[in-house]
């Protein structure tokens, strides 16, 4: 083997050689030790050797015959493992020890550490030489509950009253459609109850079925009863007429087939027509394509819908 010092003495002026030796505590300083020879180094700050820890040892020379060592660092086979897990704490006096298994799975003891640590605990480690210390836990993150999903929106609830205006209206009686008083003719005036020995009942009629209130919720009818005729029976004296919901959209052979009611409501004398609200169960049956009748009750009559064009009107109040 090549002795240190002719190793220096073939380092070509200044460039610089690299040794690895060992670092040596002689009681009084440090020394470092390369190829068996103690040498009288500089140590890069900070270093904090180990007794007989592996050093790196550079050597520069000025082409004088004169030398300079410095001691740049400690080195391993392996990389020092930067975090482990603590396995157990060992009390012993006053020198408590920790010990830890690295990253690295090796398992490792020491008394170096900042705080107190139970096992299984994951710690940070730092190294000075070949000495772990324990510098702290490693905080494990929770993370956040996620936030709640926002709140569904509102339905939206889309509103709005179809009107249904009267296409026929007539009166039944004496064995047919259009046969009494002044519904004769194609005058189109409802009478109902009883009166000369004859029967009769009237009906409003709307046409073909409403599609577009199917399905939706109906929260108001109001029906529109028109002016009391003066020409029939007692008309200074209040009539209660009985409302029915039939199932014709038109005149149909016989009297209507009347499937929800009766529904009373008082006609004053002198009444020049207003709005009434019918029960909701009658909604399905208008919505079918179906009208109003009157029948039973106080003889009565009233005006024509080709005198007042709004006599009879549906206005039916709907939401989607």
């Amino acid at each position: 083997m090549v002795s240190l010092p002719k190793t220096m003495a073939a380092i070509p002026p200044g460039s610089t050689t690299r040794e690895f030796g060992k670092a040596y505590w002689d009681g009084s300083e440090w020394w470092a030790v390369v190829r068996g020879s103690p040498i009288m180094a500089r140590w890069l700050d900070p270093i904090q050797p180990l007794q007989g820890g592996n050093i790196v040892v550079d050597f520069t020379t000025d082409g004088k015959g004169l030398s300079e060592a410095l001691v740049i660092g400690g080195y391993t086979d392996q990389p020092r493992p930067s975090t482990g897990t603590a396995q157990e704490v060992i009390p012993a006096g006053t020198s408590t020890q920790i010990v830890f298994i690295g990253e690295d799975g090796v398992t490792y003891t020491t008394d170096r550490f900042i705080g107190s640590y139970s096992p299984g605990d994951p710690i940070y480690l730092t190294w000075d030489g070949a000495q772990p210390t324990i510098i702290g836990k490693i905080q494990v993150f929770v993370p956040p509950p996620p936030a709640p999903p926002p709140p569904p929106p509102p339905p939206v609830i889309t509103t709005g009253s179809e009107a249904l205006l009267v296409t026929a209206s007539d009166t039944w009686g004496v064995g047919g459609w259009g046969r009494w008083a002044k519904s004769i003719g194609g005058g189109e005036f409802v009478y109902s109850g009883f009166w000369g020995g004859q029967t009769l009942t009237g009906s409003w009629f709307y046409g073909a079925p409403r599609p577009a209130l199917q399905g939706k919720s109906i929260p108001r009818i109001q029906f529109r009863v028109p002016a009391r005729e003066t020409s029939a029976g007692n008309y200074n004296a209040p009539a209660t007429i009985h409302l029915y919901a039939h199932t014709s959209s038109a005149r149909p052979g016989g009297d209507v087939a009347r499937v929800v009611g009766p529904f009373d409501v008082v006609v004053d004398p002198g009444f020049q027509g207003g709005y009434v609200d019918l029960p909701l169960a009658f909604a399905p049956t208008l919505i079918a394509g179906g009208g109003i009748s009157i029948a039973g009750g106080s003889y009565v009559g009233f005006q024509s819908r080709l005198i007042d064009p709004l006599a009879g009107k549906l206005l039916i109040d709907w939401s989607a």
